[in-house]
């Protein structure tokens, strides 16, 4: 609901309208979602939702990004900006472009986004986007990421916004040029569909709302709405303690130039009297020989996520809140805006996913109750894009991204880490696929997919825990590619909290010998072999020692932590009671004694 927090003869729309037109809005773009999530051809669309629709008006402000995965609607904004600034007047009805490009707006190559056009009144009036993550765009490799690229020429297929439809009709040279470059043609082109039916349902939809409200309301609301989202970032920035943080954080290194890791630099100025947050990445390293370059679009999507987050819920994401984040980043850096010809095929993950909660932890270095542990920091090998041969389709060819065990959320001041949050890329958004879909889909069996004991960070608010999966070939050989980290540096906890485990992948032979895979795994797997993937969990929040005693009881019972953390870490000791666990005497005895030797009770 829209909290009435206008100023006097600030809107030209009535309250109850404006209520209205933005849940209209959201409903269009519920639709687009479902005609994408309900026809798309491959795996990583139709079972875990690895796509988003949002839209612009012709100023390209954003209205609803509530409903997207962060990473691809936090700069939208910058695909139709692409179009205009390409084709500018050359843009008519029937329309359609796509883009791929990392140096055009894009998130990064896999991420196949069409845009068109919106008409009323024979002007453009919005722009449709929907973006959706294909499992092959034409790599070296099948897969759509890679991290060990030294270039932007040694990642596949580009389309640097180019038109995919004229007149409503598909351009042959464009749809002929992707199916002969993709492994997978007929997935391929199934796929493009269901990302055209979204933004043709938009289109459609749109049309009826400015032909119910008048296109000069809902033009009035597109920007009245931009002014309420920038009022109520305003307040919530007003209420934050002022400050200035700086602080560096190491990511897994696949390079000599940092053996120890990967700097990530940021600073954070909070000032509540001008209402503003300023995010400044200007100290980051160069781009890398290695694919995990952030683009333009991921830095700008990371940065407003973070601050956001801390925000709360009733701040719109939208463009007007966006206006209370400045972002300083420079070109040529590994986190900003990379420069050509790096290699960005990675930047939705990776350093992406480090970047998020790290920002999110220097708000908790300004006050106790604010900002979040770490999450989920690369992709755990449940999530591999895995490929080959179907013996049950004749020897077809296969290439799909799983999304399985992708949990790990981080604590944060009053609560334990979502389970099922992923990453801060995703948040939640991304649904899990399902075991039966995936071994139907793919020929692979998935032996285990549980709870990953003691994976999450301790904590008076604990992090969500990582997923232990085991992964076998059917029948013929299967590849596994996956963009993996958090092994020397898991994710960490903040305000005393615990870092969580590592991440780990492995290949076990048929003997039941386990080899360790590097970071980023390239592995292909015969029948009787299989992928042993412990995903790491998300940072603990607030010292272990102050966590209720009866959740930590709750979390050994659900399998998240074992006795031996409880005792160690937690100072709690349990007794049985029949079948029931509980705490005994002696345990809040132990537990206060290492209370007072920590100093905390006298």
């Amino acid at each position: 609901m829209l909290q009435d927090v206008s100023k006097p003869g600030s809107t030209g729309v009535d309250i109850f309208t404006m209520v209205v037109l933005r849940r209209r809005f959201e409903a269009i773009i519920g639709e687009m979602i479902n005609a994408l999530f309900k026809s798309g051809r491959s795996g990583v669309l139709n079972t875990a939702m690895d796509f988003s629709c949002s839209l612009t008006d012709a100023r390209f402000q954003s209205i609803s990004l509530a409903q997207g995965l962060p990473v691809h609607v936090g700069a939208i904004d910058l695909i139709p900006r692409a179009v205009a600034a390409k084709f500018g007047r050359d843009i008519h009805p029937g329309d359609c472009f796509v883009n791929n490009s990392g140096y055009l707006g894009n998130t990064h190559c896999a991420d196949f986004t069409v845009c068109a056009p919106v008409f009323v009144d024979s002007e453009i009036a919005f722009y449709v986007i929907a973006r959706a993550h294909l499992g092959d765009m034409g790599f070296p490799t099948p897969t759509t990421y890679g991290p060990r690229s030294r270039d932007v020429y040694e990642e596949g297929l580009m389309l640097p916004c180019v038109r995919i439809q004229k007149d409503y009709a598909d351009v042959p040279e464009v749809i002929d040029i992707c199916k002969a470059n993709i492994r997978v043609p007929e997935q391929f082109y199934g796929d493009y569909l269901a990302v055209l039916a979204a933004v043709r349902t938009g289109e459609a939809r749109l049309k009826v709302l400015c032909a119910k409200y008048g296109a000069a309301t809902v033009r009035t609301f597109v920007d009245e709405f931009q002014n309420y989202a920038e009022r109520m970032a305003c307040q919530a920035i007003s209420t934050l303690p002022k400050g200035r943080v700086s602080k560096e954080m190491l990511y897994d290194s696949e390079t000599e130039l940092y053996p120890e890791g990967i700097p990530i630099r940021a600073t954070i100025e909070v000032d509540p009297e001008e209402e503003l947050v300023i995010v400044d990445l200007t100290e980051n390293i160069d781009n890398l020989p290695l694919g995990i370059n952030m683009t333009e679009s991921t830095t700008i999507a990371a940065c407003m996520t973070a601050v956001l987050n801390i925000l709360g819920p009733d701040v719109p994401r939208c463009t007007g809140s966006f206006r209370r984040v400045k972002l300083l980043m420079r070109e040529g850096a590994a986190i900003g805006k990379p420069r050509f010809p790096a290699a960005t095929s990675a930047a939705t993950t990776n350093l992406c996913h480090a970047l998020i909660p790290h920002l999110q932890s220097m708000f908790a270095m300004l006050r106790g109750d604010l900002g979040t542990a770490y999450g989920t920091i690369g992709m755990p090998g449940s999530c591999a894009v895995v490929s080959g041969e179907d013996a049950r389709g004749q020897g077809r060819s296969f290439v799909n991204q799983l999304i399985m065990g992708y949990w790990g959320g981080p604590a944060l001041s009053g609560h334990d880490g979502w389970l099922t949050y992923g990453s801060g890329a995703s948040q939640g958004i991304l649904w899990q696929s399902s075991v039966e879909v995936v071994e139907q889909q793919q020929p692979i069996i998935i032996e285990k997919l549980e709870v990953r004991e003691d994976s999450g960070g301790a904590g008076q608010w604990e992090g969500a825990p990582g997923a232990d999966c085991i992964i076998r070939p059917r029948s013929g050989a299967v590849r596994f590619m996956v963009n993996s980290a958090s092994r020397e540096h898991p994710p960490q906890g903040a305000h005393g909290g615990r870092a969580a485990a590592p991440m780990r992948i492995s290949r076990r032979d048929a003997s039941g010998n386990d080899t360790e895979l590097p970071i980023s795994v390239d592995t292909t797997l015969r029948p009787g072999e299989r992928l042993v993937s412990e995903g790491c969990g998300g940072g603990g929040y607030g010292d272990p020692l102050d966590r209720d005693p009866w959740a930590v009881v709750a979390s050994l019972k659900a399998g998240r932590i074992s006795r031996h953390r409880a005792t160690e870490i937690y100072g709690v000791v349990f007794g049985h009671e029949g079948e029931e666990v509980t705490i005994d005497g002696p345990a809040t005895v132990a537990r206060r004694a290492q209370l007072r030797r920590r100093g905390v009770l006298a």
